[in-house]
């Protein structure tokens, strides 16, 4: 039983693994936030998806009910220790071990 182990390219940490495991790994690193280090929360809308601006296309809020924000649909975390509030898009970011 040996050691392996990868570098973060998205943090630079070293992630490091006993043998034998999958060649590779996720890096927890999206659910720091880059701010203030803390441990984010996953991101739930409020609201129902239909009722969000799509900002590509601003012809789908042809009544202007949906203000604009940064909390668009695709994000994943957010960080409430901030005000306003961090809105994180980040990813989980795969490892290869060696």
């Amino acid at each position: 039983m040996g050691m392996v182990q990868g570098v973060c390219g998205s943090c630079g940490k070293t992630v490091r693994r006993g043998s034998p495991v999958s060649i590779v790994v996720t890096c927890d690193c999206y659910r720091v936030c880059p701010l203030c280090g803390s441990v984010m929360e996953p991101y739930v809308p409020d609201l129902d998806p239909k009722t969000y601006r799509n900002e590509d296309d601003p012809s789908w809020d042809l009544l202007a009910y949906a203000e604009r924000d940064e909390s668009l649909t695709g994000v994943v975390y957010v960080c409430r220790v901030h005000s306003p509030p961090y809105f994180s898009n980040r990813l989980p970011v795969e490892v290869q071990l060696e």
